[in-house]
């Protein structure tokens, strides 16, 4: 099953988001985004942009929760943007703060004409390590009444798209991947088990290995149990009969496949994301389609002459009936 994902809102208005940070006079550093968490690892990584920029340890970052007194204007947490859109608006309002910061570094230090750089939390001028600190120079910065606060503002350059035509540039990158699904149909009930998932996935550079390859073992089972079991149901009068738990079933760690193999296919082509990552919520659910096929091509080395219809999920009950069906 192989996957080409276009990444933004097709709603181009929605590509924006903003972010605003603080630097205190202590060091710490305190960060506002429109992201909301929901267990996708999006505050981790807006804690390690906002390290990452200034070079210094995550500790002294911290998260705020999501509140419209503080950021306006959110676009939804969705269309695997959320992290993109907000960490690319922390780094503006990061990298704003840091120029400022290089100043201050110059006067403090008295030089001119010099490089400066942040690394690991201490100043450096042309390479070569200073006896400033971080704390040291964000104090220093405070004292010379130095704005330590910055709202930044992001939007995805040159996307665009015409819904009338259904023409333009809608996406800022592609996500890229293979997913190869083997599964084994109990041919006497029309029960299956998914045997594995071995899957080759394009992260770019991933910011974070295990919040990624849980987003992808996620998305994974996630889409098997749309293509399997997830059935909408209306009887004859339009009402919809699948509407709870008890009727509508979703995957659940029983359903998951035995084995699931990721292998992490990193590229570094320059892209829109932020620091050359790639979103990684929305396109692992498309491996789940393979599993659809698979277990249409399992059918049918049981039965030749079946011909499935196209229809999903692949719900047991369909699997039965395709199993015994005769031309």
């Amino acid at each position: 099953m192989p996957i080409c994902f276009g990444i933004s809102f097709t709603k181009t208005f929605m590509n924006q988001a903003r972010s605003l940070v603080h630097v205190y006079s202590d060091g710490s550093v305190n960060v506002s985004t429109g992201a909301v968490e929901m267990g996708q690892g999006v505050n981790t990584k807006m804690l390690q942009v906002a390290a990452q920029v200034f070079s210094i340890d995550a500790s002294r970052v911290r998260l705020n929760t999501t509140n419209t007194f503080r950021i306006a204007n959110t676009s939804p947490s969705a269309a695997s943007a959320t992290a993109d859109l907000n960490g690319r608006a922390t780094q503006i309002a990061c990298e704003a703060i840091l120029e400022r910061l290089k100043e201050v570094a110059l006067l403090e230090l008295n030089l001119k004409g010099v490089t400066i750089e942040l690394k690991d939390e201490w100043v450096y001028a042309d390479g070569l390590q200073t006896e400033l600190g971080w704390k040291q120079l964000v104090m220093a910065a405070f004292v010379r009444r130095i704005s330590l606060s910055e709202h930044g503002h992001y939007a995805t350059p040159e996307i665009n798209f015409d819904l009338k035509k259904e023409k333009g540039h809608p996406f800022a990158y592609h996500v890229y991947g293979t997913a190869i699904i083997t599964t084994t149909i109990d041919c006497l009930r029309g029960t299956y088990e998914m045997d594995s998932v071995k899957v080759v996935h394009d992260f770019g550079a991933s910011m974070n290995v295990a919040i990624d390859k849980g987003q992808c073992e996620g998305g994974i089972v996630q889409g098997i149990g749309w293509m399997t079991m997830e059935e909408i149901i209306y009887d004859n009068e339009g009402r919809l009969r699948s509407n709870a738990l008890s009727t509508y079933k979703v995957p659940d760690v029983y359903s998951a496949p035995k084995e699931i193999q990721i292998e992490f296919l990193h590229t570094t082509n320059d892209n829109l994301a932020i620091f050359n990552s790639k979103a990684v919520g929305e396109p692992p659910l498309m491996y789940g389609i393979g599993a659809y096929f698979a277990l249409r091509n399992a059918i049918k080395a049981f039965n030749p002459n079946a011909n499935p219809a196209y229809s999903s999920p692949m719900t047991p009950e369909k699997v039965l009936m395709a199993l015994y069906e005769r031309k």
